[in-house]
């Protein structure tokens, strides 16, 4: 990729969003990059253990079969489809120095990740190597809700998805916006961190209930929002289907700035490939967001230039909320 020129120039609209991370943050800005994948650039490097890596229950079985993902997602996690499974391969970061895991798995036909039977194990876990345990969810039920409360969490993930008609016919399922909401407010209930996502351009490559989706969060407490941007992938039906302009990506940004004053928002791992690539993450910054998973090469000084303090960390964006002690790193020091 050639280089990116990035413009320091902030245009009014984009200064709103980026005053209000100004004056309800300090200056850090959150760059991200768990050892999920390897990643480089000439400003971060992350180590190269799994101090961080991701497990899927089900392997690389997925009911639903999305038009987006078709479980490719999951073919790049180690899958753990036993609770013993779990508790070695938990017991392996500990000893080789990782701070935790993602856990995750492919959604059954009515959009559940079968999370339940791991709950004692994620309990143990936690209490045996003190590591941190993020959840990516599909929908939750009042049960799953009461697992994780007892399971001792440190975040759990879901999506958000703000148009029916893009649960029909991207996740094939038979469900309703009120039954992702459901699941939101069954994790704020119970007091457990949640880092609900938002997936800009997921209705093929158009906007559509994202800004639903954004409104729906904002009635809840959450830890924090993650936001990305559908980026085509090989193996599934939507792999020829461009993605939204970075505009209109960036205007989901600063919408979402603008109803989270107090509440950390970040640049999650996915986004299109390519030059938007560079414009998202510029636009990412200028509208005030608080972090960026597996940053660009380029954009940690362009932060620097519009007078933010680089944080470095190799657990997952999510767990920013408990991140606040990072100490600020100046490059080249």
């Amino acid at each position: 990729m050639g280089f990116y020129e990035y413009n320091e120039d902030i245009s009014k609209e984009y200064l709103e969003g980026f005053n209000i991370r100004k004056e309800r943050f300090d200056s850090a800005i959150h760059f991200y990059a768990p050892s999920i994948k390897s990643y480089e650039t000439e400003d971060f490097k992350n180590s190269k253990t799994d101090s961080f890596p991701p497990f899927s229950i089900t392997g690389s079985s997925c009911s639903l079969k999305c038009e987006h993902c078709n479980a490719e997602i999951l073919k790049s996690m180690t899958s753990v489809l036993t609770q013993d499974e779990l508790y070695d391969k938990a017991k392996t970061i500990q000893e080789s120095g990782g701070t935790g895991f993602l856990l995750s798995g492919g959604s059954d036909s009515s959009g559940i990740v079968d999370i339940l039977p791991y709950i004692g194990v994620i309990r143990k876990i936690k209490a045996d190597f003190g590591l941190k345990v993020i959840v990516h969810c599909g929908l939750i039920t009042e049960a799953i809700a009461d697992g994780l409360y007892d399971s001792g969490v440190d975040s759990a993930m879901l999506d958000i998805i703000g148009d029916e008609d893009t649960i029909r016919k991207i996740y094939h399922l038979n469900a309703t916006v009120k039954d992702y909401e459901n699941s939101l407010k069954f994790l704020s209930e119970r007091g457990i961190p949640c880092s609900p996502h938002v997936v800009i351009g997921l209705k093929h490559g158009h906007i559509a209930g994202e800004y639903n989706a954004v409104d729906i969060i904002s009635r809840y407490n959450i830890s924090s929002l993650v936001l990305v941007g559908f980026m085509p992938m090989h193996n599934t039906k939507m792999e020829n289907i461009a993605p939204p302009a970075p505009s209109e990506i960036g205007d989901v940004f600063l919408y979402a700035r603008k109803k989270f004053t107090d509440t950390p928002v970040l640049l999650g791992c996915e986004r299109p490939y390519g030059l938007d690539k560079f414009k998202i993450e510029e636009l990412a910054v200028k509208s005030g967001l608080n972090g960026i998973a597996y940053p660009s090469e380029g954009i940690i000084p362009f932060s620097i230039k519009l007078g933010l303090k680089p944080k470095f960390s190799e657990v997952c964006c999510s767990l920013i909320f408990s991140e606040t002690a990072l100490p600020a790193i100046t490059l080249g020091g």
